[in-house]
């Protein structure tokens, strides 16, 4: 009885050391294989999301993209809307203060040359501007900005820095009228530099020269001559600049004045000393 006993159990150990060591081996090989398999497994998510995935994800979250772009571009104009802004009102600024700028230094150049205009021989009374123009067809005349206070009389002389300019002929508290030489009613005593030949000239009906009225002794002056005031009027002083003879027809010679009547901002009204 005993030693059968014995026999039983030690085959019933043997049988549990078996069934334990099974289990063992069993749970080791699904342990492995579940290992193999959840990398397999992950593998092929990764392969159908690559695949399948990755596109629809990709055309959902385009109109975004584009969206967000968009916007961000939006606002990029935006700015570059307010900075041009910006910038054309800068520019603005600039030109205008350049404008004022060449201005000032045109009228600074012009006074400048005014000042060395006047010569010993005159007396300066007034520097003044022009305020409006009537030089259009036969009526060649200009306002200037000076007047009885500042002591300017009818029939005075109205000189540039160039030359003669004209005459006032109308004078009132604060302004005057001037009538250019270019005026077919104003009348001018000359000479020649060259020999003195005195003549008597008056504004052409071509409204640029001046054309030969008298001449003094019929002796006519040649082209190129230079002429000057002759002082023998008592309105207009004498060897002031006046212009120079450009041509002769028939027993007439045309003067070409110094003085740009189109160009003119600034005189200087003047009397002899």
């Amino acid at each position: 009885m005993a030693l059968s006993f014995k026999v039983k159990a030690i085959s019933r150990k043997r049988f549990i050391k078996n069934i334990f060591l099974s289990f063992i081996f069993l749970s080791s090989f699904l342990l492995i294989l579940f290992s193999k398999s959840d990398y397999f497994v992950i593998n092929k998510f990764k392969s159908i999301s690559n695949t399948y995935l990755h596109p629809i994800t990709s055309f959902v979250t385009t109109p975004l993209k584009v969206a967000s772009n968009l916007q961000t571009q939006f606002y990029e104009f935006r700015n570059l809307k307010v900075e041009n802004k910006i910038l054309k009102e800068e520019i603005m600024r600039l030109k205008k203060w350049q404008a004022l700028a060449i201005h000032n230094s045109s009228e600074n150049r012009v006074l400048k040359k005014l000042l060395n205009a006047t010569n010993n021989n005159l007396s300066l009374v007034k520097t003044a501007s022009i305020l409006t123009r009537n030089d259009f067809l036969y009526s060649k005349m200009v306002k200037i900005n000076a007047g009885l206070k500042d002591g300017v009389i009818k029939e005075m002389a109205v000189i540039n820095h160039r030359g003669l300019v004209g005459r006032t002929v109308d004078t009132s508290i604060n302004n005057s009228k001037v009538l250019l030489l270019t005026d077919p009613n104003s009348s001018i005593s000359i000479k020649t530099i060259s020999n003195e030949n005195h003549s008597l000239v008056r504004g052409a009906d071509d409204g640029v020269h001046l054309v030969s009225a008298f001449i003094k002794d019929e002796k006519m002056p040649k082209v190129g001559d230079l002429v000057v005031t002759s002082g023998s009027a008592q309105v207009f002083p004498a060897d002031i600049l006046v212009g120079k003879i450009v041509k002769i027809i028939k027993n007439n010679f045309y003067v070409l004045p110094f003085v740009n009547f189109k160009n003119i901002d600034y005189v200087q009204v003047v009397e002899t000393k």
